[in-house]
């Protein structure tokens, strides 16, 4: 007997079909359950950064050089360039006070002198005239001396004048009166007689310089020797205009001398009160804490002195970069890996500083260097 399958149920019609209908069921719903675990598993995907803020990777942060920004009451070095002289005050000048000539010179540079020793002698028909007006006014004196003990005797015994004694005391007042100015001007020539002239030393110390040459014609208040005191040694910077303001009298200095192993410490003592025209410079004093007997005057150092920001937030000139060529832009880091290019406010460069007027915070952790690196379209500040 022949049997159909018209009456069966459709699973005893296609047995296999069946099974792979399971099988195929089973695997999607294992699929989706697999595919459901493992979104869940994936971190969620990062939303997009707003305008103006970047997302660097973790390797990239390496790249960048991260500053915060200093408190505005803290202080900076700033260099200048400087030169060794001697202590303003001990130091001497030696110059003759009438025009003459150079007959012989006893003193060189680098000799240690003391005070008196004879440093040149020079011959002057000057000095012979000044001396001789001592001699004429010392004579005219002691002959209005005489003149007016006579008429004195004679106005006691009753046969003088009291108007003649009157007129020889005045004469005797104005011939001590010119005795007094010769004998001042003859003792601006010092010592030596007749037409010479003897320059001595006003100081001990050592001879720095030396200008007088044998035979030489020396006009009058002409510099021929400069003496001054090796255990004295001041440091002069040359500071820029835009630093005096923050410098204090007594603020601690560094002073680095190329012939020194190490660095020098001083105070500032004076503050210039003029500017070279075209370096715009002011001389600044620095006393030395300690003399060091290696310094030279004229010697080239470089001192740091530490410069107040009292009124000013200073960043690194190149933390900023300029966007659309008009505005000054910082990248800070807001985040671990993000950082916001913050619009800001600057005053005039100086030392490779600029000064923020507004759009910073103290505190606040900028990019000082590598922000190119952040928006290549931004440029740097020069």
């Amino acid at each position: 007997m022949i049997k159909t399958l018209a009456g069966l149920p459709t699973a005893a019609r296609f047995p296999a079909a069946s099974a792979c209908a399971v099988i195929a069921v089973a695997c999607l719903v294992a699929g989706c359950d697999a595919s459901k675990a493992s979104a869940q598993n994936e971190p969620a995907a990062q939303a997009p950064a707003p305008a103006g803020v970047v997302r660097v990777k973790p390797e990239s942060l390496k790249m960048l050089d991260i500053a915060a920004v200093a408190d505005p009451q803290g202080t900076q070095m700033a260099w200048a360039p400087a030169r060794v002289t001697f202590a303003e005050d001990r130091v001497a000048t030696v110059s003759v006070p009438l025009a003459a000539r150079v007959v012989s010179v006893r003193a060189h540079v680098g000799d240690i002198v003391k005070a008196g020793d004879e440093l040149a002698t020079l011959v002057s028909p000057e000095a012979l005239r000044v001396r001789y007006e001592v001699e004429a006014a010392r004579s005219a004196h002691d002959v209005a001396t005489v003149e007016v003990r006579r008429q004195q005797t004679m106005v006691d015994k009753g046969v003088g004048v009291e108007v003649d004694l009157r007129a020889a005391q005045a004469k005797l007042r104005e011939s001590a009166q010119e005795l007094a100015r010769a004998q001042g001007t003859s003792a601006l020539l010092g010592q030596g007689g007749g037409d010479r002239l003897v320059l001595r030393a006003p100081r001990a110390g050592v001879v720095a310089e030396r200008k007088a040459v044998v035979g030489a014609s020396v006009e009058p208040s002409g510099e021929l020797f400069l003496i001054g005191d090796p255990s004295a040694m001041n440091v002069v910077a040359d500071v820029f205009e835009s630093d005096l303001p923050g410098i204090r009298l007594g603020s601690a200095v560094q002073v680095d001398v190329p012939q020194l192993p190490k660095p020098l410490t001083g105070t500032v003592r004076h503050l210039g009160a003029t500017l070279d025209k075209e370096s715009r410079r002011a001389s600044v004093i620095v006393q030395l804490d300690a003399q060091n007997p290696v310094l030279r005057s004229g010697m080239q150092a470089r001192v740091g002195l530490q410069v107040s920001n009292e009124h000013e937030m200073l960043i690194p000139v190149t933390a900023v970069l300029i966007k659309d060529e008009s505005r000054s832009i910082v990248f800070v880091q807001t985040g671990e890996l993000q950082f916001e290019a913050r619009t800001v406010v600057l005053g005039r460069p100086s030392r490779g500083m600029v000064p923020v007027v507004s759009g910073l915070k103290s505190g606040e952790k900028i990019v000082v260097r590598g922000g190119l690196l952040l928006d290549g379209a931004a440029s740097q500040l020069l």
